[in-house]
């Protein structure tokens, strides 16, 4: 129970820290909508994945998050073009 509290936390916290510091991120497979709900659809996933692993390695998240987003295809846009995963001001 303690275990599955703690992995829900980290992969919140780590939700939190990935969406404020994020890359921008393309799929050749989406575009518009599409590409926004997927997008966010798999880094969710790959964050909880990232978090479950490594719960208390942030570095070690960012790299594995990072593969998984490769792994289902995202491209990671160097010059800044692409989706961006940011939470709104309020």
């Amino acid at each position: 129970m303690h275990r599955t509290i703690a992995v829900l936390l980290a992969a919140l916290i780590s939700l939190f820290l990935f969406a404020g510091c994020s890359k921008p991120w393309s799929h050749e497979g989406y575009s518009g909508a599409t590409a926004d709900d997927k997008f966010k659809t798999d880094s969710l996933d790959c964050q909880v994945i990232a978090g479950e692993e490594f719960p208390l390695n942030k570095l070690k998240q960012q790299a594995r998050y990072k593969a998984c987003m490769n792994d289902r295809g995202w491209q990671h846009d160097e010059d800044n073009q692409g989706i961006r995963f940011e939470t709104k001001p309020r």
